[in-house]
């Protein structure tokens, strides 16, 4: 296959996704516009909850629109004329014969000018949009030092991630489709586990969840699925936002059930059980240890189809590949990952979404309580602004959750 043809391949794929994700826009914008669907809902949730929901999904649709497409524009352009070729170049002169140097530093440069060209969007959805709402708990100072923690964090752990890849590339440099999954699968459950000791004090102020009414009815659900759990953990969430919700990590013996303490303040105790439950629920079928086997056989299917491809790929002289072992490899990589992203978006959601549904079933056997349930799910979706009328297409292909009245029916 020749280099033109191979960049004509690139471009086409660059215009799909552009189509592609303007459909997906077109859905967020006109929703569900099908009478008996909106009826239904009508049922559970009144016309204002409707607007309010629409109004929140809309909010900054047409700068997340422009914005968006401009943020790839931007990084196939620097691509194509060469701009992260001259920073390779440029970091070589400085560093000179320190070869590792550069292949070190190059990453996280690159990281760096992701994080730039996305501060816009992060500002105006993270901050702006959530103050507009009336979600945020913290002025702009606030959410601009939270801003920075995360950033900062965010780009040593992507940058070593990225090194991590490409040593492991040097290492076995015939055999690493077949090393470089596991190693990194190995390093995402580390890091997993790692995650309630290292990164959540960084953000959070954790504690356990006092004796009272919702502790003992936890304990009743744990008792009954069988699930040997030593604590709850409750984070202080309201110090940021007023979003209620819960998490569960880990794997193995090292599972962790974590409750926003939002959750706990607007919720009744059976509520918050209920959602607790649907925790227990991704425990119980070992959710995060299926999701990390998932991404290792997607790891599997990437790696081998990029040894497979690099051949072909190098002769473009733009894309910036002159050897596979180099960091300077990554922003062709990591443009084509953002590209590739929305077309594998599917595969992700639909197994989400099976998930959770699997772990909706688990809180209302766990519990018994289907008519609390259902008003749970409305306390959550109008505590949240939820869209109640997403279009069933863009929820097909990015929603990792099924919609508010998927699972109030789930219930019935």
């Amino acid at each position: 296959m020749n280099p033109d043809k191979i960049e004509k391949i690139f471009w086409c794929l660059i215009i799909a996704w552009f189509i592609l994700r303007t459909c997906l826009l077109g859905c967020q914008y006109f929703g569900n516009t099908d009478p008996i669907f909106r009826q239904e809902v009508l049922k559970y949730f009144s016309e204002d909850d409707i607007q309010t929901g629409r109004a929140y999904a809309l909010s900054g649709f047409w700068f997340k629109a422009f914005y968006g497409a401009f943020y790839v524009i931007i990084l196939v352009l620097m691509l194509r004329f060469g701009f992260f070729s001259a920073l390779w170049n440029k970091l070589g002169v400085w560093v000179g014969d320190k070869y590792r140097i550069r292949e070190y530093l190059f990453p996280f440069c690159f990281l760096l000018i992701l994080q730039l060209l996305s501060f816009p969007s992060s500002l105006y959805f993270g901050y702006l949009r959530e103050s507009a709402a009336g979600f945020s708990n913290i002025n702009l100072y606030g959410w601009l030092w939270l801003y920075f923690k995360s950033a900062s964090l965010n780009i040593f752990l992507q940058g070593a991630f990225l090194i991590s890849i490409v040593e492991i590339i040097r290492y076995f440099p015939n055999k690493w489709p077949m090393a470089l999954p596991l190693i990194c699968a190995l390093i995402v459950a580390l890091s997993i586990l790692l995650m309630p000791a290292l990164i959540t004090p960084i953000f959070y102020n954790e504690t356990t969840l006092e004796p009272g009414e919702l502790r003992e009815k936890i304990f009743a659900i744990l008792d009954k699925a069988n699930m040997d759990v030593k604590e709850i953990y409750v984070v202080d969430e309201s110090r940021y936002s007023k979003h209620t919700n819960a998490y569960f990590t880990g794997f193995g013996s090292f599972k962790r059930i974590v409750l926003y303490d939002n959750l706990i303040k607007s919720h009744t105790a059976d509520e918050a059980a209920l959602i607790f439950a649907h925790e227990a629920g991704h425990w119980k079928h070992n959710h995060m240890a299926w999701g990390l086997f998932c991404g290792l056989i997607g790891a599997f299917l990437a790696s081998y189809f990029a040894y497979w491809i690099f051949d072909y790929l190098v002769p473009v002289k733009w894309f910036g590949l002159s050897q596979i072992d180099s960091t300077a490899i990554v922003p062709f990589f990591m443009i084509s990952y953002i590209v590739l992203q929305l077309f594998f978006a599917p595969i992700e959601s639909q197994i989400s979404q099976y998930m959770e549904t699997q772990a909706d079933k688990t809180s209302i056997e766990l519990t018994g309580l289907k008519d609390v349930f259902q008003k749970a799910e409305v306390r959550l979706a109008k505590d949240n602004k939820s869209d109640l009328l997403p279009h069933p297409f863009r929820v097909f292909w990015l929603y990792s959750h099924p919609i508010a009245i998927d699972r109030i029916h789930l219930a019935k």
